[in-house]
């Protein structure tokens, strides 16, 4: 834990003032009942903000607060000073937000256990120094409001930024359970001064995007001031935190880590048995909160009680002065490592990222803990300002849209943008291995027609490789089975690959692999090999096509591996899976997003099959496509037909384990859901019970688990670790994330399990493998139900877990159900917390939850690469723009401009020049496959195949047919606002021309009626003359600037619309190709039906339909005739007595 972030309720202040002894001096920490009382804080942009700060709210930065002035600052937005700061929250609303600083648990242990002198002083203001230097840098990035400004754009938002941001914070040196925990409650007040001298709330969102960044500055800062004080030494940084050597063993953290939560409670009351590490829990918490005035000793008591106490006191003991001259400083980190450590878990990034990694690579003794912040924003920059950093979503006017925050703005490297320019390269190969002869028949209930149709572009594709979006239960498997058939049938090998063992290893199973693995180990030792030995090493060639499942969560490097052994083995390969969903974790992904966008014949399952009701799938795919509005429709659908449920984390847990129940009674397979291990746990433990209670299990004799828990006969399991030497039955190995049924306990306490699902096998799990790596599973998390199918499906869900995927991909498991039910945190429910374990039933209304819904289905988290950032964000600009026309001049877009605009200029060309040509090819392959198929048959034979053939190829075309139509009416609605638009401005602009021709005529009229008096008149109606004139000139301005307005506003319609006229323009032309072939398929057709035989002019038929394809629009009509003409000509020399019978 760094940082932790969380808003504040009502009671939020009250709830930190019951742990405060306002009688206890400033320096003095015992219980948590005897904290210090509040200080405030106040950080600006330099003395003057603060002191600017100081004077409005009537407090000094580090000042002691009362807790009644804390509460009337929080709770009735009435500053220390007796200024009223607008309206006080409502009972519901948020007076501030809680960031929690946590020094790492070694560090608290040398508080703990430290003399009463320098050891726990030297702790105590190393954190208080580190975690203002961290405030320092909230108020520099996150110190934003937004206010609604109203003009003739109408009313709107924009981001402005605060003088500075102010708050209280609480000191606190020990967990509730008594534990050492040093860490601060830093009070980040709602209301706060802008630049105008008026108060306004705080941007939530900047606070959020920042917090990490502002942890990573705490910890460094912590490290730096207890070595050259200490001289202590430090792990390598985990997750932003560092434990100290010698103190960082696992066991010594876990003796002193006691936990006791409002989960914890939730779990001791609703599991199975309670186990005695919560009785322990229990315990402690009862005796802290009878005795509350324990000092400091008597708490140490009970630390040297527990078996580890020695080794930490014999550390302390042997830690020596540091030198009082450091010797030569190591190395500060170059913009280039600071950038490999970023791009290495992600494809685009954000300011904050760059100030955590860099926070993170400081070597301790590099800099002095007082600078570290001001040296992070200048290794920043530096790293920012690199020629090989490129800005992806540039700097936006505001003139247009000043809505923009400063995490906003997107960053790369080059070295990204050439890695997925080359997966496109090669994925976009033209390599003409595709089964031309395919056909895939669709079957009633089992494959549809639109499933067949996309198999057979893929299997027939001509590119190195393909792509397969296919949603959340689009019926993905059942397509790539009638694929994988069509390349048996031709003598390919099908290799399944997947980033995860579970995808893995259904792939044989479910009969879409011949033979499948995931992709680390296909790849296993070919490190430094080169691609001829890679190749050889995999065993891959020409008859082989390759199948990555789940590529949306395959890294970039692992989809470019693929590829280029794939174009080394002149072999194919087919991406399959959705980028909607969860993306790969810590790496750079996005690649299957962008090569559906880039490749011509990339397919989309557009059908969902998995949710029984048709309402539902409809529901599923609007929330998967993230539009607002479509959003908006699917959570109130979700809210109307009672899925969605919020409140505080036991009345959710409570919730979703009675409907749990309900299902499972009647026979339904139901899943539930959780964010965090611990929620899985938990909920684990209530179903637990749940089933001992029915009899499901027998708990005469259990097996311990991982997750804490006790194994039983019945039970379900989810092994979390892949592990080659247990395999089942069949020979597959036991894969991370796979559910397990227990059948038999066997005496040396291993189990006997039958794998759950569509091909159940039966294996042995050890007793020392159940645990490490096994816990109960009738409980996952989200990225362990990516891929799962079950009746129902229950999501429990923090709203600091929610986003996108998050929401999505749980949500469409279950055929009959799926809810979701939102936990919102409250005061003291982590380790942080202090005083008694409170359980709170709390429910909010269906609509709170539906909007809680709306915001996170809006957010997206994922992972995705420079291009496909570029492309949105350019999209989004020209939306912007149409909707907030500007008051003043603006510039061109931003996204003509710099080394990324004109990288994507490039890029785009040869997208249009690569999906031209594929159309091209299209039609010319449509052409020579009849002239093969009329010159390849014979007899009757023959005229009954091509016939089929033609009958086939003329489906095949109607159905692209329908595709470029369905195209065309989607952006011939688009234009029509557009254009509509467009009209009214043309139209503004014509009348504001007269306006200003006729304002130019008044300005002449008046000053030729000034100069036509004479001396004594001008002098006479000066005034009268100056105030015609001024009249007649501002008219004349005004209508001057409007125009310049109406122009500029006619440009920003006219480029998107011209933009999407000449889309319409190209589809157009390829619909009219399109009705070409269907016209010469049809006239070959009714020929053949006219004759009872094929002549030799059936070849020179298909060739005047090839050349027909070709020909201008204007002859189109006559030539298909002139086909039709010839043929019955024909047939009448050959057959004069046979009738026409179509």
């Amino acid at each position: 834990m760094v940082l932790t972030i969380a808003k504040m309720g009502a009671h939020s202040v009250a709830y930190y003032q019951s742990t405060v002894d306002e009688s206890r001096p400033e320096d003095s920490y015992y219980s948590e009942s005897g904290t210090s009382p509040a200080m405030a804080w106040l950080r600006g942009d330099g003395p003057a903000a603060v002191e600017r700060m100081e004077q409005y709210l009537g407090v000094e930065d580090g000042q002691r607060m009362d807790g009644r002035v804390v509460a009337g600052w929080f709770n009735k937005a009435l500053a220390p000073s007796g200024v009223k700061l607008g309206r006080a929250p409502r009972h519901d609303g948020v007076p501030g937000f809680d960031l929690t600083f946590c020094a790492p648990k070694s560090v608290s242990l040398l508080w703990g256990f430290g003399d009463t002198g320098s050891v726990r002083q030297i702790v105590d203001a190393a954190h208080q120094q580190a975690v203002l230097q961290a405030l320092d840098y909230v108020s520099a990035h996150a110190g934003y409001t937004r206010r609604q400004v109203v003009d003739r754009r109408g009313k709107r938002l924009i981001i402005e930024k605060l003088v500075g941001v102010s708050g209280v914070k609480y000191e606190h040196r020990t967990s509730r359970t008594g534990d050492p925990h040093v860490h601060s409650h830093v009070l980040l007040a709602n209301k706060q001064l802008c630049r105008d001298g008026k108060i306004r709330t705080l941007d939530g969102v900047s606070v959020y995007h920042e917090a990490r960044a502002a942890g990573m500055v705490y910890q460094a800062t912590l490290r730096e001031i207890l070595t050259r004080r200490l001289g202590v030494h430090w792990a390598p940084v985990v997750n932003g935190c560092s434990e100290i050597i010698g103190l960082d063993n696992s066991d010594v953290i876990k003796a002193y880590s006691t936990r006791a939560r409002e989960i914890d409670a939730w779990q001791a009351d609703n599991g199975l048995e309670v186990r005695l590490e919560y009785q322990r829990v229990a315990q402690k918490v009862t005796r802290r909160q009878k005795d509350t005035s324990a000092s400091l000793e008597e708490l140490r008591n009970g630390w040297d009680a527990i078996a580890y106490s020695n080794t930490v006191r014999d550390f302390i003991d042997s830690l020596e002065a540091p030198p009082t001259v450091l010797g030569e400083s190591p190395p500060l980190p170059s913009p280039a490592e600071i950038l490999a450590a970023v791009v290495h878990e992600r494809s685009t990034f954000t300011r904050a990222d760059v100030v955590e990694k860099t926070a993170e690579l400081l070597p301790v003794g590099a800099i002095p803990p007082e600078e570290i912040h001001a040296v992070v924003e200048e290794l920043t920059e530096v790293a920012l300002s690199e020629t090989n950093t490129w800005l992806v979503t540039p700097e936006k006017d505001r003139s247009v849209d000043d809505t923009q925050r400063e995490g906003s703005q997107k960053y790369t490297t080059t070295a990204v943008i050439a890695e997925v320019e080359h997966g496109v390269d090669l994925a976009t190969q033209l390599v003409h291995r595709g089964i031309k002869t395919a056909t895939i028949t669709p079957v009633d209930g089992v494959l549809s027609a639109a499933q067949a149709d996309a198999m057979e572009k893929v299997v027939s594709s001509n590119y190195l490789a393909s792509v397969i979006v296919a949603p959340a239960g689009a019926g993905k498997t059942s397509s790539l089975k009638a694929a994988h058939a069509v390349w048996n049938g031709a003598g390919k090998h099908v290799v399944g690959l997947a980033p995860t063992g579970k995808a893995a290893d259904v792939m044989v199973g479910e009969n879409v692999a011949d033979v499948s693995m995931t992709i680390a180990r296909a790849f296993i030792g070919t490190n430094g090999l080169s691609q001829d030995q890679i190749v050889e090493k995999l065993g891959w060639n020409r008859n082989t096509v390759v199948v990555v499942d789940e590529a949306g969560m395959a890294s970039n490097t692992d989809i470019n591996r693929v590829l280029e052994a794939v174009s080394q083995a002149q072999a194919r390969v087919v991406f399959v899976g959705d980028p909607q969903q969860y993306s790969s974790v810590k790496s750079r992904s996005g690649m299957l997003q962008t090569l559906s966008y880039e490749l011509p014949d990339a397919v989309e399952l557009k059908e969902v099959f998995r949710q029984r009701d048709a309402a539902e799938r409809e529901a599923s795919m609007w929330l998967r496509g993230g539009e607002e509005a479509d959003v908006c429709r699917a959570a109130q659908w979700y809210r109307d037909h009672h899925r969605l449920y919020a409140g505080s984390l036991t009345a959710m847990m409570n919730d979703a384990v009675a409907g749990w129940e309900t299902d499972t009674t009647v026979g339904k397979q139901s899943l539930l859901v959780a964010a965090t291990r611990e929620q899985v746990t938990a909920l684990n433990a209530a179903a637990q019970k749940i089933s001992a209670q029915r009899g499901d299990i027998d708990t005469t004799t259990g097996v311990d688990l991982s997750d804490g828990l006790t194994g039983y006969v019945g039970d379900v399991l989810l092994t979390r670790r892949n592990d080659s030497a247990l395999t089942t039955i069949a020979g597959g190995m036991v894969r991370n994330g796979q559910r397990w049924h227990i059948r038999a306990i066997n005496r040396d306490g291993s189990v006997t399990a039958t794998r759950i699902g569509d091909n159940p096998v039966e294996v042995v799990l050890p007793a020392q493998y159940l645990g490490e790596y096994t816990q109960l599973g009738y409980a996952s998390t989200g990225y362990s139900a990516q891929g799962m199918t079950v009746d129902v499906a229950r999501v429990v869900a923090g709203v600091g877990h929610l986003d996108k995927a998050s929401v999505y991909v749980p949500m469409t498991r279950g055929r009959d159900g799926n809810f979701l039910y939102i936990a919102e945190n409250q005061p003291g429910d982590t380790e942080t917390g202090h005083g008694r374990v409170t359980v709170v039933e709390r429910r909010e209304s269906e609509d709170y939850a539906r909007d809680v819904l709306i915001a996170a289905a809006r957010r997206e988290q994922g992972d995705r690469t420079p291009q496909a950032v570029f492309g949105q964000a350019r999209q989004d600009w020209y939306l912007t723009r149409l909707l907030n026309s500007p008051s003043d001049q603006i510039k061109d877009t931003p996204f003509t401009e710099g080394s990324m605009a004109e990288y994507m200029a490039k890029l785009t060309a040869k997208r249009e020049a690569r999906f031209a040509q594929y159309h091209r090819d299209n039609q010319e392959q449509v052409a020579f496959q009849l002239q093969q198929d009329s010159r390849t048959q014979d007899g009757e034979h023959r005229r009954g195949g091509v016939r089929e053939k033609i009958n086939d190829r003329l489906i095949e075309v109607k159905q692209r047919q329908a595709r470029c139509e369905e195209e065309l009416t989607r952006i011939r609605a688009e234009l029509v606002p557009l254009r509509a638009q467009l009209e009214d401005v043309d139209d503004r602009i014509t009348k504001t021309r007269q306006e200003l021709r006729q304002a130019e005529s008044e300005v002449q009229r008046a000053q030729n009626e000034r100069d036509s008096r004479g001396v004594v008149g001008r002098w006479w109606n000066k005034n009268t003359d100056k105030q015609a004139t001024d009249k007649a000139v501002g008219r004349r301005e005004n209508a001057s600037k409007l125009l310049a307005i109406l122009q500029q506003r006619r440009s920003a319609v006219a480029e998107p619309l011209e933009a999407l006229q000449r889309r319409e323009q190209t589809l157009q032309r390829d619909h009219e190709e399109i009705v070409s072939v269907i016209e010469g398929y049809e006239a070959y057709a009714w020929a053949m039906k006219a004759s009872g035989v094929l002549n030799d002019d059936a070849s020179g038929l298909m060739t005047r339909i090839a050349q027909q394809q070709s020909m201008s629009n204007e002859h189109e009509s006559a030539s298909s005739l002139s086909v039709v003409e010839q043929s019955q000509r024909n047939h009448a020399q050959t057959n004069p007595d046979m009738g026409m019978e179509l």
